[in-house]
């Protein structure tokens, strides 16, 4: 593990010192979030950016020329390695710049002839939601930045849009694994090793691996390599069988009650799978089970939920209209618990 001097970042600003640390020379930073600091940003060389871009265009036969849409923001990785594929391949990359809105995007895809698209889970909810029916020029559509369930897949699917569920995280300069193997399993991209710790999670090493993090903590900085041997360790449960991956959830999601293991991940699914409405359990200590499980629906309308007995008994169900989300379509946990005063 490397640590290199603090800094005071009261009188330093973050790019000031960063262009003083040598090990962070041709890096891009992208902000991550961290529950004991202020603020983490993940560190990526611009050789690990172009490794991942290479690999993603060899594993989906992109063409030179090719034609990109772009409706990710390139503050994040996602919607930067689209910038960085589209540049590799001599192609033409469009930018999306309005406010997202199904329709108004499956228009601009049509009248730029965009073959390549990223996406989150959340638009391409969205665009199955409004019937959007994908223009016959779409050659790709890689989801990233969260599950895609088996009924949106079919139903994107079924409007035509190509698309490819992918793992991966911004450590990983994008992408680990992309397209569907059929039996639940994605296919690792090449350039990746993988192994699974003792503790069930998955363990990757590669060239698009990160630097790792700078962390600012208490107004100093710092920048911190967690990896081992090029190894780094994540919080995903999976299995591994020849060159596939099956993310089985996150190991920050077992919650103990009553003295046994409670997957939060696998119960929210269930909940989306009953009420088609997305869905996610919050959790408070609880002297007598451990944990109480309270499930909060994005839904105006009154829901019941059956199944749920035992150690995963739900408390109350709290309904909101509209969840608030991150500009990659996530859904702000935090921002939801402070409303419920959780």
């Amino acid at each position: 593990m490397h640590n290199t001097q603090l800094a005071d970042a009261n009188f330093l600003s973050l790019e000031q010192w960063v262009r003083a640390q040598s090990v962070l020379k041709n890096h891009v930073l992208f902000q991550s979030s961290g529950s004991s600091c202020a603020a983490k940003w993940v560190a990526l060389s611009k050789s690990a950016l172009l490794a991942s871009a290479r690999v993603v265009n060899q594993t989906l036969g992109i063409e030179t020329g090719a034609r990109w849409g772009l409706a990710l923001p390139i503050h994040h990785v996602g919607g930067f390695g689209v910038l960085v594929r589209s540049f590799l391949s001599g192609g033409h990359c469009q930018v999306f710049h309005q406010k997202w809105a199904p329709v108004a995007f499956t228009r601009f895809v049509y009248e730029n002839s965009c073959e390549c698209i990223s996406l989150v889970p959340t638009q391409v909810v969205d665009l199955i939601e409004s019937r959007c029916v994908a223009p016959c020029c779409v050659k790709h559509v890689v989801v990233g930045g969260g599950s895609l369930s088996d009924a949106h897949y079919a139903k994107a699917k079924a409007l035509g849009w190509p698309v490819l569920r992918s793992y991966g995280m911004t450590e990983a300069a994008s992408q680990v694994a992309t397209g569907d193997t059929g039996d639940g399993f994605l296919s690792i991209l090449d350039g990746w090793e993988t192994r699974v710790h003792t503790s069930g999670v998955l363990e990757w090493r590669g060239e698009a691996g990160f630097s790792g993090y700078v962390i600012e903590e208490e107004g100093e900085f710092s920048f911190v390599d967690p990896k081992v041997d090029g190894w780094f360790t994540t919080q995903d449960l999976v299995e591994l069988e020849g060159d596939g991956i099956r993310v089985l959830g996150r190991a920050d999601s077992l919650v103990k009650v009553l003295g046994e293991l409670v997957d939060i991940t696998s119960i929210e699914q269930r909940i989306e799978q009953q009420t088609l409405c997305s869905a996610i359990v919050l959790t408070v200590a609880d002297e007598r089970r451990g944990v109480l499980l309270i499930p909060v629906i994005e839904s105006a309308k009154p829901i019941d939920l059956s199944g749920f007995r035992g150690v995963e008994t739900l408390q109350t169900i709290h309904l909101q209209p509209k969840f608030p989300r991150s500009s990659l379509g996530k859904i702000q946990r935090a921002s939801i618990r402070a409303q419920l005063e959780l």
